[in-house]
């Protein structure tokens, strides 16, 4: 019985590390720029993941922004804490190259150059969660303010009711947050209706309990999510959602469309090896190739070092790479 138990705990293991890192399925509440597989995070025992991003013009030398990303996650894998930067403004800067001298001679005059300097915002957020893992609390620091929203669920895990919040805190410790003044921006309410067994009507309603948008859900034999088509009540607006999986449940496309601005398409494409490992990213707008990114592994082909992103609108190559801590 204990070669058996060690032979399934073997195949285990090696199962999980063929799993993939980065979560690309769709999500109920979007918690950072990049979302992961907690399953791997917690096998891995990662604590800590952070990112550094810089740029690469064409025919030009790489240029650091300053651009980073953090996430840290507790030992369930859960992140519980993440940030990014976001560029606030870029102002050039003439500095004085002074003359080079040789042996008493001017063997290069002096000059000026320009030089770029960029200036970051940092966002900040912390989530918190209930004895069931799932998000009761995403707090978001922009400023000297806090955009929180708190959630609720019925007992099917689906969420019926999203308060935002503006808040502050007194506490002495900025690393800590005390609650001082909450003003309330928005209400939001959800109801959910069975169509069919893989159809879900989904009504939403603002704080005065009227609905102001309305969507079809569709969803596989497996519980992936396949379309979601919202309408806006007062309006015209409609927006859609379509998701696409391989045989194995890995996201393969994922369409947005909407006639909010006329009609615009977009739509991603996600490329993975034999054991579910994504290797490739395409974006696309409206049929025309915005970017290309691909993906790069540590020897395990678990955890991700880094992505190279060809951006074709701006003709320049963006490289993410990534760092661990671990418990």
């Amino acid at each position: 019985m204990k070669i058996l138990n060690s032979l399934l705990l073997v195949i285990i293991l090696n199962l999980a590390s063929f799993a993939q890192i980065i979560n690309n399925n769709p999500v109920e509440i979007g918690i950072g720029p990049s979302s992961f597989n907690s399953k791997i995070i917690k096998l891995n025992k990662i604590k800590k993941i952070d990112v550094v991003i810089v740029d690469k013009p064409d025919g030009e030398v790489i240029i650091d922004k300053g651009a980073s990303q953090g996430y840290e996650f507790d030992d369930q894998g859960r992140i519980t804490r993440y940030f990014y930067t976001i560029l606030n403004f870029a102002e050039n800067e003439v500095l004085d190259v002074p003359e080079i001298r040789k042996n008493g001679k001017i063997v290069k005059a002096a000059s000026t150059r320009t030089v770029t300097k960029y200036y970051n915002d940092t966002i900040f957020a912390d989530i918190y969660y209930d004895d069931q893992s799932r998000i009761i609390n995403k707090r978001v620091k922009m400023g000297a303010y806090f955009n929180s929203y708190y959630y609720e669920y019925n007992e099917k895990e689906q969420i019926i009711k999203e308060i935002h919040f503006r808040e502050t805190n007194i506490s002495e410790n900025k690393n800590e947050f005390k609650l001082g003044v909450q003003n309330i921006l928005s209400s939001e309410t959800f109801e959910y209706i069975p169509m069919t067994p893989t159809q879900i009507k989904k009504i939403c309603k603002n704080d005065e309990g009227r609905e102001y948008k309305k969507a079809i859900i569709n969803y596989d034999e497996k519980g992936n999510k396949l379309s979601e088509n919202y309408e806006f009540i007062v309006s015209w607006m409609r927006q859609e959602n379509v998701y696409q999986y391989d045989k194995n449940g890995n996201l393969v496309e994922r369409t947005y469309s909407s006639n909010e601005s006329g009609n615009v398409k977009e739509y991603m494409t996600y490329k993975y090896d034999a054991n579910g490992v994504v290797l490739e990213e395409k974006k696309f707008k409206n049929d025309g190739l915005i970017s290309e990114m691909n993906y790069l592994y540590d020897e395990t082909n678990t955890l991700l070092k880094s992505k190279i992103t060809r951006d074709h609108l701006h003709n320049s190559i963006g490289i993410v790479k990534f760092g661990y801590s671990f418990y």
